[in-house]
């Protein structure tokens, strides 16, 4: 038994001087590489110059145009901006004005004889009615005025007679048909007229109404004269003698 614990105690002991040992040699060789990096001399080394980099552009808007042109959460975006100008219709042209076959001053007021176009069906129009696109708003023997279309029209009336008909004369008299042209200041004052002579041949005029025919323009039969069922009036008025076929 003792020897047995001799022979550990000499083991234990061969190993800590071991141990010991082998301290000590770690130890020296840790001072030698210490005692190599301190007596190691430094090279120097060579600093380069920091260049400063180029100061960066200030930002203008032109290069954030394509950021409002596509725009990722709306596909249909577009910075141009569309006016709509509002569409007009063009003006409406006027139609041509009726044509005047003649004026006849009444008591009840004055009428014309008109038509739409020369050539259509006349009839008799006074102040207030309606002719065509034409309301008539005013008429003498002299003057007509018109409305179309929110727009007055004064005309005269030998202006608007239909000239296309040889029968039709120069202008709107007071006998319901065309006047004869004034006097030019050649024609002396006092020289003597020829007498009219009597139409032997009477013709009637446009209908006024059923009972009513118009004077033809050149008319010269007496009154009284009988042609056709229908026996000529004239009628003294302020603005001359009225000619007309009675039944």
């Amino acid at each position: 038994m003792k020897t047995k614990l001799i022979a550990l105690n000499v083991l234990l002991a061969a190993g800590i001087a071991a141990i010991a040992w082998q301290v000590n040699l770690s130890w020296k060789q840790a001072a030698a590489e210490r005692q190599a990096n301190l007596n190691v001399r430094t090279r120097p080394v060579t600093v380069v110059p920091a260049v400063p980099l180029p100061k960066p552009e200030g930002a203008t808007p032109a290069q954030y145009a394509q950021v409002a042109e596509k725009n990722l959460f709306s596909s249909d975006r577009n910075p141009t901006v569309v006016i709509e100008v509002e569409k007009k219709d063009p003006p409406k042209p006027m139609p041509p004005l009726p044509v005047v076959y003649g004026v006849m001053g009444l008591p009840s007021g004055a009428k014309a004889i008109m038509s739409e176009k020369p050539g259509q069906q006349n009839r008799s129009v006074h102040a207030g009615e309606t002719i065509g696109e034409f309301k008539v708003l005013a008429l003498d023997t002299q003057n007509i005025k018109f409305e179309w279309n929110g727009k007055e029209i004064s005309k005269r009336i030998d202006e608007l007679v239909d000239r296309s008909n040889p029968q039709s004369g120069g202008g709107a008299g007071n006998n319901f048909g065309p006047a004869a042209p004034p006097p030019s200041q050649s024609q002396s004052i006092a020289a003597p007229q020829k007498p009219i002579e009597p139409n032997l041949d009477p013709k009637l005029g446009i209908s006024l109404t059923e009972t009513t025919r118009a004077c033809r323009p050149g008319d010269t039969t007496a009154a009284g004269t009988v042609a056709d069922g229908f026996r000529k009036i004239l009628t003294p008025s302020p603005f001359g003698t009225v000619c007309r076929w009675s039944k």
